[in-house]
């Protein structure tokens, strides 16, 4: 029973193929002009310039909108297209105007004179600020007419997105309603091997998937079905063997958040394709052509959406290995966020365009209330950059020790609003990144580690220095963990009112022991010097008294 589904496969090549029967390959006549000698009466369409019914200035519209509404239709298969500016010659010399053609009776001859099989015949109102379009299909032949779908819109500064997307969907809807008929009728069409084997197809007993739109529009969703399946299968069996070779996990996360979302646009194509056959009305078949492409759109959403966080995180965490871990903790899920928020807003405005919302002014507002919404939080943004920049710039990281205004501590956190600062008597200093970020600090752990070590002390007058530098080195010598390089040193750098004042200097490894060692130094010089008899002495002060 598994190998079931494989036996719809002929199916799908049958349906992917069968447009082919239906068509006519036909040359392309240059120089805008129709010629009616070699081109029979089967493969010509004609958008007939649009009738200005409210006389407005906006004259360029007569022939703005047919040549619109053209290039969507350009790439209809086997069907020749003019729009109103390919036929100006025609039109001028039998000396009709646009009013003359959109009355049925005139554009019915004038079609019939110049050999085309289908006009698509409108006009449009302009009052105040808002434009009607309305528009009807004229099949020379039969003489038939089909309205159109009425459209309105704003004139104002959204007039051009106005106008294509009255092309959009009445391109749509011609080419349902009208295109798709003609496709199959076409005279004297150029026979091909596959064409030829699909009549007999038709021909056969199998024929009636051809002739009934019930039959053929479900052989059509199962086809779909059937080719989301084998893709699903060529991302299991075949790229996933081929990703497994590959040193990163990247391009296995993207096929794993990819191969479901694309099963379904698959599917939904398979529906949007079942559809035609049914010969639905147009207000029904444009609904569901938009509601189909809605869907679409949001599985690509979906697609980029979570592609996108992928990338971002695959990003952070490389950079994070080089410079700083904290791009992965702090910068990543920003970027991802306003990534989210970017591609969701994106999604839902072309989503909304599908059903003829305007998104120029919607767009228009977001960019209003962006720039209000940043004013409002200048500071907050301020600081935000702030935080990224010293992330970035690494100027110091959890852990290090440094001075603020005076204030010493340790980095106990780096967000990406503020910085706090624990200090020795365990208080949290909480510094804004905008402001840290235009103040002078001190740090102790750059370059390195390591930190020198200073103890001011004084002897008394009278007391041999060579003696004191010769305990005191002892003394540092003794205490664990003093560096070679550079090397420890005693220093005889005042003559003061009352002491011969020395400094003994030394390194050690570690900033955070410097306090420590300190303390150590001093008990142990103090120690050392009463040893040795060296007299440290105190501030004293001599009075004279003068009698008179």
């Amino acid at each position: 029973m598994r190998y079931m589904k494989f036996l719809l496969l002929p199916l799908t090549v049958l349906f992917l193929l069968s447009p082919m029967y239906a068509q006519n390959t036909v040359k392309k006549v240059g120089g805008g002009v129709i010629d009616r000698e070699k081109k029979v009466a089967g493969d010509k369409i004609v958008i007939l310039p649009f009738y200005d019914y409210s006389d407005s200035s906006m004259k360029y519209l007569s022939t703005y909108i047919p040549e619109l509404i053209r290039a969507r239709l350009d790439l209809a298969e086997g069907i020749r297209i003019y729009d109103a500016k390919m036929i100006k010659g025609e039109i001028e010399s039998r000396k009709l105007t646009p009013r003359d053609l959109y009355d049925r009776e005139k554009s019915l001859s004038f079609l019939r004179d110049i050999n085309a099989t289908i006009g698509l015949v409108g006009r449009y109102v302009i009052v105040g600020k808002r434009i009607r379009i309305d528009y009807h299909v004229v099949y020379v032949t039969t003489g038939e007419i089909i309205e159109g779908l009425l459209f309105e819109g704003v004139v104002d500064d959204a007039l051009m997105d106005t106008v294509d997307r009255f092309a959009d969907a009445s391109s749509e809807w011609f080419e349902i309603e009208a295109l798709s008929d003609v496709v199959t009728k076409l005279e004297k069409r150029k026979k091909t091997r596959f064409q030829e084997i699909f009549k007999k197809l038709k021909e056969s007993r199998i024929g009636i998937i051809f002739t009934n739109k019930w039959l053929f529009s479900l052989c059509i969703l199962i086809s779909f079905y059937v080719l989301a399946k084998l893709l699903i299968l060529f991302f299991e069996k075949i790229l996933k063997r081929v990703t497994a070779r590959t040193g990163t996990t990247l391009d296995d996360d993207l096929i794993s958040v990819s191969k479901k979302p694309l099963k379904w646009i698959i599917i939904v194509i398979g529906f949007k394709m079942a559809l035609l056959p049914l010969k639905l009305d147009a207000t029904a078949s444009l609904f569901f052509n938009n509601v189909t492409t809605a869907f679409i759109i949001a599985f690509i959403t979906y697609i980029v959406f979570r592609a996108l966080r992928i990338l971002i995180r695959y990003w952070g965490n490389r950079v994070s290995e080089k410079i700083d871990s904290r791009i992965d903790d702090d910068l990543v899920p920003l970027f991802v966020k306003i990534s989210n928020i970017f591609i969701i807003i994106m999604g839902a405005l072309l989503i909304l365009s599908r059903f003829g919302v305007e998104i120029g002014p919607l767009v228009a507002s977001l960019g209003i209330a962006g720039f209000a919404i940043g004013f409002a939080i200048k500071d907050s943004l301020a600081n935000i950059i702030g935080g990224i920049i010293l992330i970035l710039d690494k100027s110091f990281v959890v852990g290090d020790k440094v001075t603020v205004n005076g204030d010493t501590g340790i980095i106990k956190e780096v967000g990406l609003r503020n910085t706090k600062l624990q200090t020795f008597d365990n208080e949290i200093i909480v510094i804004p990144n905008g402001e840290l970020m235009n103040k002078k600090f001190k740090n102790y752990v750059l370059p390195d580690p390591t930190i020198r070590v200073v103890v001011d002390f004084g002897v008394a007058y009278g007391t041999n220095v060579d003696k004191v530098e010769e305990v005191v080195m002892n003394v540092i010598h003794s205490i664990e963990d003093v560096v070679d390089d550079p090397p420890p040193s005693v220093v005889f750098y005042e003559m003061a009112d009352f002491s011969l004042n020395f400094q003994a200097k030394f390194w050690i490894p570690l900033y955070e022991n410097q306090y420590a060692k300190k303390i150590e130094a001093t008990k142990k010089i103090y120690n050392a010097l009463q040893e040795n008899k060296i007299n440290i002495p105190f501030p004293t002060h001599t009075v004279y008294l003068e009698r008179e």
